[in-house]
């Protein structure tokens, strides 16, 4: 009996033992044997400088006064297009209903085409300093403009056809052929406008464009640090800026005043009126600038042509000798504020600096004069008189006030 007792429960004791060893082998193979020996944790990497934000370039004030004019077409040709429409949905009893939406065709199509143009304007000479080539992007659209040309020439034979149409019916049979002679011609040019386009853009063209670009935008960029520099020094800047400021702002607001009249004809030149006062808003910034401009446009225009061994180093020549043009650049440095501590040490204490120190001496009110007037150029009046002073009183009575009989 013992044994008889005894022996199942050995048969159940080995079968449980072979069951846990069969799920300790699944559960150490669930993971294709990856799962038993875990990989360390990786080396972290040197850590990188995160890339900067690319720059976005910013047109020139020149530009920006282009972009506003561009606007300003813009507007002239959504406004004959706006008046084509409102021609189209006036009630004209005297008017054959064909002729009349022929007639706001061509109107829509006619300020299409200007539209068109003002687009060329701002999207190419507008972006002067943020485009490659904006010479060419404006060049390049005027074969857009030859096509919405063509388009108006054959809204016009729409126009010729529709005279033979309701009470004028008898002069179909001429007004038919003639008409649709006249939207042949525009057919034709709007062919011609699209190879005028693919020619301008390309080829022999697109490279001219190219280079009258690179001469052109650094020209109007130092023609504009030269009227901005001018406009510091005479003290007219600031004033002339925010007149131009507040008369743009004035004419925009009449503009808006015309377009919310709602009137006819009359509403849809409010746009335009509204982009010119913009327009001439914008237009201080060539007399103005925002602090960024240099003091020494003449200076930058000399550096782009090949004389770089001479006006290399006449940033720091006010002082020395060390270049044949240093007084020059003394001289322009108290004027413009942008080398006033050259001017002033040039000057200051009492030595020839060059062949012209007499020049620069005699002319030390003139920056004292034009000091006064910017507040601007601290270092350079401050050189100046003392250079006054070093040489006596006798020398302030031959500046320009008394020359021109200012002095009293």
């Amino acid at each position: 009996m013992k044994v008889t007792t005894h022996r199942p429960m050995n048969l159940m004791a080995i079968a449980s033992a072979a069951a846990l060893v069969m799920l300790a082998g699944c559960s150490s193979s669930g993971n294709g044997g990856g799962g038993a020996n875990p990989s360390g944790p990786s080396t972290p990497g040197t850590p990188t400088n995160p890339t900067p934000p690319a720059q976005t370039p910013q047109t020139t004030p020149i530009g920006q006064v282009g972009n506003g004019a561009g606007n300003t077409v813009v507007a002239t040709g959504n406004a004959v297009s706006e008046i084509g429409k409102q021609l189209q949905d006036a009630n004209l009893p005297l008017l054959p209903d064909a002729t009349q939406n022929a007639t706001g065709g061509v109107l829509i199509k006619a300020g299409e085409t200007v539209a068109t143009l003002g687009n060329g304007v701002r999207a190419g000479l507008g972006q002067i300093g943020a485009v490659d080539n904006p010479v060419g992007v404006t060049v390049g659209s005027t074969g857009n403009v030859v096509v919405k040309a063509g388009e108006t020439v054959s809204s016009v034979g729409d126009v010729v056809k529709s005279l033979g149409s309701d009470q004028l019916a008898p002069l179909a049979p001429v007004a038919n052929p003639v008409g649709g002679i006249v939207q042949k011609v525009g057919e034709v040019v709007q062919t011609g406008g699209g190879k005028l386009g693919d020619a301008l853009n390309n080829g022999p063209v697109a490279q001219v464009t190219q280079t009258v670009s690179k001469v052109i935008v650094p020209l109007t960029t130092q023609v504009t640090n030269a009227t901005q520099t001018v406009g510091a020094a005479t003290g007219l800047g600031s004033p002339v800026n925010s007149l131009l400021t507040t008369l743009g702002g004035t004419v925009a607001s009449g503009g808006s005043m015309i377009t919310n009249t709602k009137a006819p004809v009359v509403s849809p030149l409010g746009g335009v009126v509204t982009e010119l006062g913009k327009t001439v808003a914008v237009a201080g910034v060539v007399l103005h600038g925002n602090g960024t401009v240099g003091g020494n446009p003449l200076g930058g225009l000399l550096n782009t042509l090949p004389l770089s061994g001479v006006t290399g180093g006449l940033g720091g020549s006010g002082s020395g000798g060390s270049s044949p043009l240093a007084p020059v650049t003394g001289l322009l440095g108290g004027l413009t504020g942008g080398l006033g501590n050259a001017a002033g040490g040039g000057t200051g204490g009492g030595t020839a600096a060059g062949p012209l120190a007499p020049v620069t001496g005699l002319l030390a009110p003139v920056t004292g004069l034009v000091g006064g007037l910017t507040g601007g150029i601290k270092g350079a009046t401050s050189g100046a008189t003392g250079a006054a002073g070093a040489n006596g009183a006798g020398q302030s009575g031959l500046g320009l006030p008394n020359l021109l009989g200012l002095a009293r």
